[in-house]
């Protein structure tokens, strides 16, 4: 028996995400149901969502926001769902890496579609490892490098560290990196302490980036 794609849901309303998981269950679809950015994230780290379908108006991080540090993470079709329904935020959820874009309230034979679509949709392949300066990260091992010294790194240290290679020299807020923020000390004592040059900067009042300083 094929595995049943998965599915993940991000809205802070439960009727919605109740909608949902009952509607697209019933298709076939193995569907979770989060009611937040942070649980979003913890989900695609843990369950490798195959297709997300994300709400713009989610509380402390709204959807658009929240999609560069999701594509980050995954490559999966990202369905944004809003109440608004205004050309503004299309562009802006599709500009930031959303697949396609859908009004509430919509109809579930609509979304269906929209979702058969996306998975039906080939992805673009992207490189198994990200290299910056004498910084080596392998994606698929999750091997970490520099200089030809292997670094051993926490899962949420390796997220980050992907997040600053992916766009070397972009400065990143601390709202951008959201739960990850708090994990650059311990990434710089261990990818920056014993080398040179230092590769994490910080821009006080601003953020942080990986640069050669």
């Amino acid at each position: 028996m094929a595995e049943q794609p998965r599915i993940l849901v991000v809205d802070d309303e439960r009727h919605i995400r109740e909608l949902l998981e009952i509607g697209l269950g019933g298709e076939g679809y193995d569907v979770r149901a989060v009611p937040d950015g942070q649980a979003c994230l913890q989900a695609v780290r843990d369950w490798s969502p195959e297709l997300v379908v994300l709400d713009v108006m989610l509380p402390k991080v709204d959807g658009v926001a929240l999609l560069p540090k999701l594509r980050q993470l995954t490559e999966a079709p990202i369905i944004m769902l809003s109440a608004k329904g205004e050309m503004a935020d299309k562009i802006a959820g599709l500009g930031g890496g959303a697949d396609d874009y859908i009004a509430k309230p919509f109809e579930m034979q609509e979304l269906l579609a929209r979702i058969e679509t996306a998975l039906r949709r080939p992805r673009l392949a992207y490189p198994t490892a990200l290299r910056y300066a004498d910084l080596v990260v392998d994606l698929e091992t999750r091997d970490v490098q520099r200089s030809g010294r292997k670094i051993e790194l926490s899962a949420r240290e390796f997220d980050l560290l992907v997040t600053l290679l992916r766009h070397p020299h972009r400065v990143f807020s601390r709202d951008q990196l959201l739960d990850l923020e708090t994990y650059i000390s311990y990434l710089r004592a261990k990818v920056d302490a014993d080398f040179n040059p230092k590769l994490i900067q910080t821009h006080r009042g601003a953020g942080y980036s990986l640069r050669e300083a």
